[in-house]
């Protein structure tokens, strides 16, 4: 079996033009830093990453895990001796090797797999990424030969009037075979700068007869790098948009599509509709059926089938299937709403399980809570649920019902079929089946929420 490619993702640039204390390669697009979305596509690809990084963007090691190898480029001499150092740590490894920015986030799978296999049909060390972007630009432009690959890169500022109007231009992607990589590379030789350019292995190549294939990516964008806040934002733009067509494709419907931002690692079931101005990041998850929006955000929130989420905020959140939340609500980290359960107007939830269909509805904070089935909560409900030193939970059982402007002081139990009046302060536990009303509240009586009402009947369900 031949060996898994090798990867070379090149991050030890200094990103100066971002005016940032943040290395370059961590800035985010679609929720993950640029250089997450690289290793992301190459490994996609079957490739092992291996990451160059230089004093300057050694931050990024943290974000990287246990499994890829990282090379230290110091000081940054250019992107031919950032390859040297990845092959210093490719630990002798044989086949091909990719080698790739940390700050093209748009790279795809298949278009590193597509280079590796014109190696192969071109019979070449070497192959590189193009694409038609035009000529207001300052990347390389590609001249062919009459076989169609590579003759030649021409630097846009050394290129001729008729070189620079080349639609052609290379894009900075590039598939090679290591064992000419580790016979060529030390001849390259730097420039006045100091700088030894990877750009210099095609000259190499054609020197030697070696052919260098070329592969025209049919999405310009790919190769996009980011230098400034404004190429920053335009390659966000560029992969929320490719996310969003994904996710249509698999049969999300969006009803304006530009408004709804959606991170990389947001996963949507088909038969799901996602209404204008929605915001969706971190690891959401939306289960089929469901409708999200308008102007809802969603943060690291999973969402069940058929449930309905307008103009509401939810972060770190579970909801399970047919519940219904807002508009206008607050699910803060922690909040779990079980099957059926119904979350109204200006509702907060934090830290609290409220179970199947219960109900809360207008201008209500339920915090470090325990909210049994079918309970009804009713305008105005508070969990006072903070005593200035520690968060105290609250627990009302099931069928119990908290009337309008009930204040529940925690620690407290509200028990199951009970019922407060409306505008009580309950700082003691209220019984099964108590009705408890007043400032502080007191039991008075016997609650007949939870009595049978006839022959095959049930308590009244709020």
């Amino acid at each position: 079996m031949s060996e898994a490619p090798l990867a070379f993702v090149l991050a030890a640039g200094l990103g100066t033009r971002m005016k940032s204390r943040t290395p370059k390669v961590l800035h985010p697009v679609a929720g993950k830093p640029l250089l997450s979305h690289v290793i992301a596509s190459v490994r996609a690809a079957g490739a092992r990453p291996v990451v160059v990084l230089s004093k300057e963007s050694e931050a990024a090691r943290a974000f990287l895990d246990d499994t890829i190898p990282v090379a230290l480029q110091d000081p940054p001499r250019g992107t031919g001796d950032a390859v040297r150092v990845a092959l210093g740590a490719a630990n002798g490894a044989s086949g091909i090797a990719f080698i790739v920015y940390g700050d093209t986030p748009l790279m795809r799978p298949e278009t590193f797999r597509r280079l590796a296999s014109l190696l192969a049909e071109r019979g070449a060390p070497l192959a590189l990424l193009s694409g038609q972007v035009g000529t207001e630009n300052a990347y390389g432009r590609i001249v062919r030969d009459g076989a169609g690959d590579v003759a030649r890169i021409v630097e846009r500022r050394l290129a001729s009037r008729d070189e620079a109007k080349l639609p052609e231009s290379n894009l900075g992607a590039y598939a090679v075979d290591l064992a000419w990589l580790r016979e060529t590379l030390p001849r390259l030789r730097p420039n006045e700068t100091g700088e030894i350019f990877l750009t210099d292995l095609v000259a190499e190549a054609k020197a030697s007869g070696k052919r260098v294939a070329v592969h025209c990516t049919d999405e310009p964008e790919e190769g996009m790098g980011v230098n400034t806040r404004i190429e920053l934002a335009a390659a966000d733009a560029a992969l929320r948009r490719r996310i969003r067509e994904g996710h249509m494709l698999a049969g999300v419907s969006f009803t304006d599509p530009d408004s709804c931002p959606v991170d990389a690692d947001v996963k949507i079931a088909a038969d799901v509709v996602i209404d204008r101005g929605t915001i969706l990041e971190g690891k959401t998850v939306i289960g089929s059926g469901s409708r999200i929006g308008p102007y809802a955000v969603l943060r690291d929130t999973v969402v069940g089938e058929g449930c309905r989420v307008e103009q509401s905020t939810l972060e770190g959140a579970t909801l399970e299937d047919e519940v219904t939340v807002g508009p206008y609500s607050h699910l803060r980290p922690g909040a779990y709403l079980e099957r059926g359960v119904s979350l109204g107007n200006f509702g907060e939830v934090k830290n609290a399980r409220l179970r199947t269909g219960t109900k809360m509805h207008h201008f209500s904070y339920v915090g470090d809570a325990d909210i049994g089935a079918r309970v009804n909560i009713g305008a105005g409900t508070i969990t006072l649920n903070y005593d200035g030193v520690r968060k105290n939970r609250t627990t009302v059982g099931d069928d119990a019902f908290i009337g309008s402007d009930t204040l529940l002081r925690a620690p407290v139990t509200v028990g199951k079929g009970a019922v407060t009046g409306a505008g009580a302060v309950v700082t003691k536990d209220v019984p099964d089946d108590m009705v408890a009303v007043g400032m502080p509240a007191r039991a008075i009586k016997r609650s007949d929420r939870r009595k049978p009402r006839g022959p095959g009947s049930s308590a009244p369900r709020p």
